[in-house]
Formats: structure tokens, sequence, C-alpha cells
């Protein structure tokens, strides 16, 4: 959608801002965008609230006016902005919609987080089940977590190996058989006390005689066919399979009509709490507090939070939120010219990554300003990591915290992880590099490039060889162009001094960097310290972008406009306490999306 003035005149908006600066193109004669704002209710009203939510991005974005329109004085736009927002946020507070999340399928991950807590098994999960498929940049999105035949197949083959291995090593045997029948007679109670515990822990809830009932069975006939151990055996392959152990599924109350809105039950707010930050199945502590009926106490669950947050299972945060995120999880599959990038092997990429996830989780682990994932003066350097990026005084194959002086490594964007995952096998990418800053860092994604997009031009032979920014200047003055690489391209060259391993560089090709760079706006700045700070002035994006990003994560779902409300409620309350991570999480379960659902 564009949202833009033109010279054409119009029937004026019902809003005098609209009216003054927009109307001019979005009105019923011209309908640009298929949008006209003629008639069009005030903001608040409780109607059109997505396309009023549409309207405020792109004016808070300054993509709106356009450029070479006339735009409004900042004041102008900041009051509109903040008027707007009041008044979809209060519309919001009284008719809340904290959507309707999809039944969940256990992903592979979760899976194998989930037979680790319950089992006391590690597994290879990837030799047992296939990738998840993904949606909105992570592979939890209920939505896409399909159950196939064949890959229900494969649940089947994971749970007959993951029960044998279960009850065939020491640790885990003692976990899972708490009793120890000595006679034939006590072998039925002592089963059933077996099944209870892990069924209770597997399903996330009591169970109920119902449950036990077909366990029982395969216990039965099991124990038929041999001993005690492999009647357990056959009762914990039927639980690792059973619907009850897969899918999360939350329930919408008999007695709620369609479309009306309800508080999920403790039971329900322990599994979201769990496998948003452990990715894995309650504990006992948080399972009791579920089952008493006081997790949703304000003061009880802000304890858990912070236990869970304090306990090593909250890595899972980082591996599957911060690895899927930044991207992380593409560092696997890249590859380097040996010949132009002979340094680039496993243990260097193993290092990157090893320093952007200790990176990330210092952050989460000692409570810091989600703002330091720019602007931190630290990172975490082994001896061979620290020497390729030329800091000295590091030594030993072990990492460790390092007080940085040098401005090119503090940040996110000065880490080898992140430059390596946006650049091309064979050179950097100021078009990879600016789409990855506008979709992770400020939550404006680029429109999918139109077809036939022409490719970079290339000289003649004989001909000097064209710069990449010369080729790219030649791209962006074509019309299809110009409208995205214009902010991409500046965001991407500001970091060129970084090769595509992440390695500093002054020249290429032996000619001067030139690491300038200009926005639509007219904001200007040299090289990744200017850039930092030009993203620093637009925190308030960063912020509403990671929270994004993180709800998103947390809930299983895509974000839509009706979710725009809890994002802002939750960064105003996260900047009171200086935007540590423990409040932006905090916001996000208190939520209305969070904690409760609309029944369909």
């Amino acid at each position: 959608m564009i949202l833009g003035v033109c010279t054409i005149s119009g029937r004026a908006a019902s809003d005098p801002f609209l009216d003054q600066y927009c109307a001019a193109c979005h009105n019923t004669k011209l309908k640009t965008g298929g949008v006209a704002f003629e008639g069009l209710p005030a903001a608040g009203a409780g109607q059109n609230a997505d396309l009023w939510e549409k309207i405020l991005r792109k004016v808070r974005t300054n993509e709106m006016p356009p450029a070479g329109a006339p735009v409004p004085a900042p004041q102008i736009r900041h009051e509109f902005v903040i008027q707007t927002e009041d008044a979809l946020d209060q519309e919001a507070a009284s008719n809340p919609n904290p959507g309707s999340p999809a039944v969940h399928r256990l992903n592979r991950s979760e899976y194998a987080n989930a037979v680790r807590d319950l089992l006391g098994v590690q597994v290879d999960i990837t030799s047992l089940l296939p990738p998840d498929d993904s949606g909105y940049g992570f592979d939890n999105i209920g939505d896409v977590l399909s159950l196939s035949p064949a890959l229900l197949d494969r649940y089947i083959s994971a749970a007959r190996q993951v029960s044998e291995l279960a009850l065939s090593r020491e640790a885990s045997r003692r976990k899972v058989l708490v009793c120890d029948p000595t006679t034939k007679a006590s072998e039925s109670p002592c089963a059933r006390s077996i099944l209870t515990a892990l069924a209770r822990r597997a399903y996330r809830r009591p169970v109920t005689n119902a449950d036990l009932k077909p366990l029982l069975g395969f216990f039965a006939a099991g124990r038929r066919k041999s001993d005690f151990v492999t009647g357990i055996q056959a009762a914990l392959r039927a639980l690792l399979v059973s619907p009850e152990f897969l899918l999360r599924v939350e329930h919408d109350p008999a007695t709620s009509p369609s479309g009306t809105v309800h508080r999920i039950s403790d039971l329900e707010l322990a599994s979201r709490l769990s496998f948003f930050l452990w990715g894995s199945i309650s504990d006992e502590e948080l399972l009791d507090q579920a089952e008493h009926g006081t997790l949703s106490d304000p003061a009880v669950l802000e304890h858990q939070v912070r236990r869970m947050l304090e306990d090593p299972r909250s890595e899972a945060l980082v591996r599957n939120f911060a690895g899927q995120w930044l991207t992380l999880r593409n560092l696997t599959g890249a590859v380097r010219s040996s010949r132009l990038f002979p340094e680039f092997d496993k243990r260097l990429r193993d290092d990157f990554q090893c320093e952007t996830e200790l990176f990330v989780a210092d952050i989460m682990r000692e409570d810091r300003s989600v703002v330091d994932l720019l602007s931190a003066n630290f990172t975490f350097l082994n001896e061979r990591l620290a020497r390729y990026y030329g800091i000295s005084g590091v030594r030993g194959d072990e990492f460790r915290y390092v007080d940085l002086t040098d401005n090119r490594r503090g940040g996110l964007l000065g880490q080898g992880s992140i430059l390596t995952v946006t650049s091309f096998p064979t050179r950097t990418s100021v078009v990879l590099r600016g789409k990855w800053i506008l979709e992770n860092l400020l939550g404006e994604p680029p429109p999918p490039p139109p077809p036939d997009v022409p490719s970079l031009p290339q000289p003649d032979d004989g001909r000097k060889p064209v710069s990449l920014r010369e080729q790219m200047e030649a791209h962006r003055a074509q019309r299809a162009c110009a409208a995205c690489h214009a902010k991409m391209d500046a965001l991407g060259f500001a970091l060129e001094n970084y090769d595509a391993v992440g390695k500093w560089r002054s020249t290429e090709a032996g000619e001067p960097i030139d690491a300038s760079a200009q926005l639509p706006d007219g904001t200007s700045f040299v090289g990744p310290e200017g850039l930092k700070k030009a993203l620093l002035d637009r925190r308030d994006e960063f912020i509403g972008a990671f929270t994004a990003k993180l709800m998103t994560f947390a809930l299983g779902r895509g974000l839509e406009w009706y979710d725009q409300p809890a994002l802002r409620k939750i960064g105003r309350a996260a900047e009171r306490d200086r935007f540590r991570f423990s409040s932006i999480v905090l916001g996000i379960i208190n939520s209305t999306p969070f904690q409760m659902r609309r029944t369909p």
C-alpha cells in the first residue's frame, strides 16, 4: 500500500492531517493503493482499525508523505502519531482481540527438549525428525506445523527409539521407574503410578482414568510378551505419539459464544510460558502452581518468569529465538571461496556462532538493556577470534568476556556471524545487509522485488571493473528498483568496511572503501559507527521490532493489526525500566495476546 501525497485535489478527508497530506491521492476518485480516506471514521471509532494501523506505521516511519511531496513539520507529525495511537489503544482496551492461536504441534526442537526433561534422555533429533516448516521467520508457528501421515510415521519411529533408550540407560531408567514391583500383584499399581507421573508431565495437566486406560492397555500387552519393563516401554512408546503429548491444544469454554474473548486457564498459561522460555514442558514447580490456580496471580507469575529465565533451560531462547531472529542458523551452510577467503573454515564459523550466542545470552542472563544489542562495548572472544579481529590481549581457546576499545566490533553489527550470513560466497552484499537490518532491527521488511528485475550492470571486456557502489547506483537509477534500494543500499554501504567474512578492510580492488550513506529522509552517516548512531536515534523502532519478533516467537503465530496496541503498551512499560530484557519478556507474558484468546 502506498500512502502518499499527489497534486490532484480531492474532497476533504475526515481527519485534518489526512485531509492536508493524504487525501489528494487517497480519495474515492483515485484510490491510490486501493485506499480512499474520504469519510473514513476517526481512529478509535471502532471501525477500520486495521487501516488506521497501516496509516500510523507509514506516518511514523516517514514513508508517508513520500519524497518530493509536502511534508508535515516534525511536531505536527508527532502529534498525529500520538493522538492516533491513543485513540487506537483506548479502543483496544475496551474491545480486546487477542487472536485465536492454532493447535500447535511440537516442532522437533520442542520434542527433543520435552523428551530430555521428561525422561532424562538426550537424542540426536536431526536424525529422528525432518526440519520443520517456518513462518514469520520462526519454526514454531502453529499454522504451518502440520502433521502429515509421513511425519507421523517419523514420530512413531522416534518414539520407539526414545522409549528403548530411556529404559536402557541407568540414569534415565531411574527417572522413569519411580517404583519397583516385587510381586506380580504389585505390578499393576506400580505401572499406574509410573504412567500417571509421566503422563501428567507429558500432557501438561492432571491425568484422568480416561487418559490412563489406553496406556495401561499397552502396558498389559507388552507385559504379556515379556516382562514388566517391556510393558512400561510399550506404554511409553504410546504416550510419546499421543496427540495429548504431540499437540498443544487450548480449549474454549463450551459456553463461550463465537467471537468472545476469555482468559486462558492456568494450565494453558503454564504451557505457553514453558514453551516460550524453555522450548519444553513445564517442570514440577510450574505445573503445581498451575494446578492450584495460583499461576495467574501477578506476583506468582513474575516470580516464576524470573526463576525460569535464570534456569539453564532458558538457553533455548538463544538457540531457537535468537538463532532464527538473527539468522544464525544460516551460518552452518555458509561457504566461501578458499581462494578469496583462505582463513574461513569450520572453526572460524563455529567461533562466529559462539561469539554471538554468548553475547545474546549475556544480555538475557544479566538482564541488560536490549539496546545493548546495538551499542555494547563488549563481546565474547577466544584467542583465535580475537586475533582474526585484530584485538590483542586474549589468550587461550576458551571464550571469555572482553571489553572493547575499538568501536568497529561493538554490538551485533560488528560480529562476524551477522556479516557472514548477509554476504554472498564471493563478495559482500549491500542489499542483503540492508535488507537484514530493515527486517530484523527496524521491523520494516521491504516488499518482494518486482518480476524480471535486471541484474547488476557489468562492464564490457577490457574496461576497468566498476565498483559495487557504481553498480548499485546504476541499478537504483532504474525506476523499478529505486524505491526499495534507496533505503536498503544506504544501510548496507555503511558496513562495506567488513568483507564477506567479517574482516575489516580499508580498500577493495585497490580503491578506498566509501562507507558513506544517506537515507531518503536526508539522514547521513559514515561507516559502522555512524550507522549504529542512526539506528540508536531510531531506538523506538528497534525496540518495537525486537518486541514484535519476540512476541511472534512467544505466541507461535504471526502478529496482526490488532496486536499493535499490546506492542505499544509493552514498549512504554519497558522504557520505564530502561528496556531491560526481563521487562520486555514480562510485558509480553502479561499482555492480552499472551494471557487471553478469542473463541473462533
